[in-house]
């Protein structure tokens, strides 16, 4: 869910259901031929390549697609079968995502089973959706990334920006972009664990976007699950069926309140919230937040650091607990003055960006279409209801763009996810989660019988980013035993905020 997309000159990371569905069946005893992995890693991972069904609606067709599939090998015998891996966007690919993921995730799920992933499609070079791949001058990339509070102009212009995007992926993509969605990818899936020839169920852990995957595929196919983790869940009623998620900053408000807090209460490693109440340190952040869009400082006679570029990377730094003791420095520090620390930060990068494949997955399994702004507000308004701060978080990207889209997802799932699966599904939400809040985790939880929501009582996107042994262990025994934690459960990160200075 969080894609990293350059705004020059600076890099921001933003971030028909039935059980009967076909894939391919491995009946005939072939299953995936490991190798080595063309990538530069010292992890053992084996990678290979398997064939699906190019479009699983084309009964007579026979066209299929390689997808590139990469395995981390247990640490510790005897072997408990495989989990399957989604990394979120939804668009971030696999085989990148598992080198950075590996040696966290294996761990934390007891080590007993291969962790298996793959690219998307969309991603990697599987159908990868790229819209402008010839961009030399960085014009295309830059469209839809202003915030619509940057200016009172800005919304209007951010609609017209989405329809220069929509126009271009259709003219690039218009022959494989309806063939990117969800609901195809589920069934890649599920093509990837009758290929692993073990039970023919699905163990699987989603993160963030992921959890819109895991939730689907649990629909589709609800007699195959085994174990599914769900940790940083997204509103996947919202993903499919409205213009935007507004749920998506419903704690937006509440991580930038803690994270105030939180410094003030760690003046050693915090300077930014030295000798201040809450109340005053609020009041200067309203002040520079304002001062950026009304009076944007210049960096190095050159580079303007507008609104968007700012609260965009406040914003997203939201996502790691780890970052905010250097966010709060860097902040002081423009108080003071000295933009260096920030232009630094912002020059630092993330994850591989996938090009556009957020918006071909996402913008196709979309149900509504409109050719009008204004059709858009109500979904604005609950934006605006939800967050205070960063109501008008990626508008430009994902909404706008998605409401003009001119592909529809060959297959998208229909339901209204309310699913018994045969093993109870276990959400992870965060209480301070600035992108997947934790009343997502309960309103996804809600129709899936039998899912029990495990709440994390720590900051950031994902449990992951701010850890506790208490969620990790609760996670290892799931997976290992089938154990699910009482209803009501809070675990405690195993360390509070500013914990060390940057």
């Amino acid at each position: 869910m969080v894609p990293s997309k350059v705004l020059a000159p600076f890099l921001i990371t933003l971030a028909a259901q039935s059980s009967s569905a076909a894939t391919i069946r491995r009946d005939d005893g072939s299953g995936i031929q490991w190798g080595p992995c063309k990538l530069d890693t010292t992890l053992p991972v084996q990678c290979a390549k398997l064939p699906v069904p190019l479009d699983y609606t084309d009964k007579s067709g026979n066209q299929t697609l390689n997808l590139d599939v990469i395995k981390y090998p247990a640490q510790k015998q005897p072997k408990r079968g495989s989990i399957i891996l989604n990394f979120g966007g939804p668009g971030q690919d696999g085989l990148n995502s598992m080198l950075a993921y590996a040696d966290l995730m294996g761990p934390t799920t007891g080590g007993y089973h291969d962790l298996v992933s793959w690219d998307p499609r969309g991603t990697g070079n599987t159908l990868r959706f790229s819209c402008w791949p010839n961009d030399t001058t960085g014009y295309f990339s830059a469209l839809g990334n202003t915030l619509a509070g940057a200016a009172d102009t800005a919304q209007g212009k951010l609609w017209a920006e989405g329809t220069i995007i929509a126009d271009q992926c259709y003219n690039q993509l218009k022959g494989t972009g309806d063939k990117v969605g969800m609901a195809f990818a589920a069934r890649d899936m599920m093509s990837i664990v009758d290929a692993l020839g073990e039970d023919g169920k699905l163990r699987y852990w989603g993160i963030s976007g992921g959890t819109a995957m895991g939730a689907t595929v649990a629909a589709m196919f609800p007699d195959r699950v085994e174990r599914i983790v769900l940790d940083g869940v997204m509103n996947s009623h919202q993903y499919y069926n409205s213009f935007g998620e507004p749920e998506m900053v419903a704690s937006a408000d509440g991580v930038w309140e803690e994270f105030m807090r939180g410094c003030i209460a760690k003046p050693a490693n915090c300077a930014l919230g030295r000798n201040k109440t809450f109340e005053a340190l609020e009041v200067e952040m309203a002040r520079l937040f304002d001062s950026f869009r009304n009076s944007p400082p210049v960096y190095n006679e050159t580079y303007i650091i507008d609104y968007t570029t700012f609260v965009g990377h406040v914003y997203n730094t939201l996502y790691r607990p780890n970052s905010y003791a250097s966010l709060a420095d860097a902040i002081a520090a423009v108080l003071q003055g000295d933009l260096d620390p920030l232009v630094q930060r912002l020059l630092d990068g993330g994850l591989p960006s996938q090009d556009q494949a957020i918006l071909g997955i996402r913008c196709g399994d979309k149900k509504l279409r409109s050719d009008k702004l204004a059709d858009l507000e109500p979904d604005f308004e609950k934006y605006r209801r939800s967050s205070s701060w960063f109501w008008d978080w990626a508008w430009g990207y994902y909404v706008m763009p998605c409401a003009q889209w001119k592909f529809e997802a060959k297959e998208r799932y229909e339901g209204d996810f309310r699913v018994n699966t045969s093993y109870p599904v276990l959400f992870v939400g965060n209480t301070y989660d600035p992108v997947t809040p934790l009343v997502s985790a309960r309103n996804m939880s809600s129709g899936f019988e039998g899912s029990v929501v495990l709440t994390h009582n720590g900051h950031g996107h994902l449990s992951l980013t701010q850890p506790s042994n208490c969620t990790n262990g609760f996670i290892r025994d799931y997976f290992l035993e089938g154990t699910l934690p009482k209803p009501g459960t809070v675990c405690q990160p195993n360390l509070p905020l500013f914990s060390t200075a940057a």
